[in-house]
């Protein structure tokens, strides 16, 4: 378990990062103009160290999450998914009801995010069904 664990970890933390660097790049980041122009928008990215912390902290929760549904499915690649769909219905559109709720803030720029996790999130788990795959021992 602690090697699963030491190797889950920083794998679920690459793919989260690569993805959001990947959509990114790509342009599908959240547009914060609608927050910017009534004055609630961040004028600078996080401290890198924040960021880190972040995502080391999604990481965490979606290996804890993975290890949650591990062996329901039968397949280590589905449970993955499963448990990467799971984490996003919270940091996703329950996240997005949260502040439409609360606030008067534009939602868009909340839902771009949502759809970059809707990737991010069943594709590191996805990751993490493969690594639990490869520690088992063959059949």
């Amino acid at each position: 378990m602690g090697r699963f664990l030491a190797l889950a970890i920083p794998l679920a933390l690459v793919v989260l990062v690569g993805v959001d660097a990947g959509a990114t790049a790509l342009g599908w980041a959240p547009d914060t103009a609608p927050l910017a122009a009534r004055g609630v928008g961040r004028p600078m990215a996080l401290p890198l160290s924040t960021a880190l912390l972040g995502a080391t902290f999604e990481a965490v929760a979606l290996v804890a999450l993975f290890l949650l549904v591990e062996g329901r499915s039968g397949s280590p690649l589905f449970d993955g998914v499963a448990a990467g769909l799971a984490a996003w219905l919270f940091s996703g559109p329950m996240l997005v009801f949260t502040i439409a709720s609360l606030t008067r803030l534009p939602t868009a720029p909340f839902w771009q995010g949502a759809r970059v996790g809707l990737i991010a999130l069943p594709v590191a788990g996805a990751a993490l069904g493969w690594l639990a795959k490869r520690r088992q021992p063959s059949a």
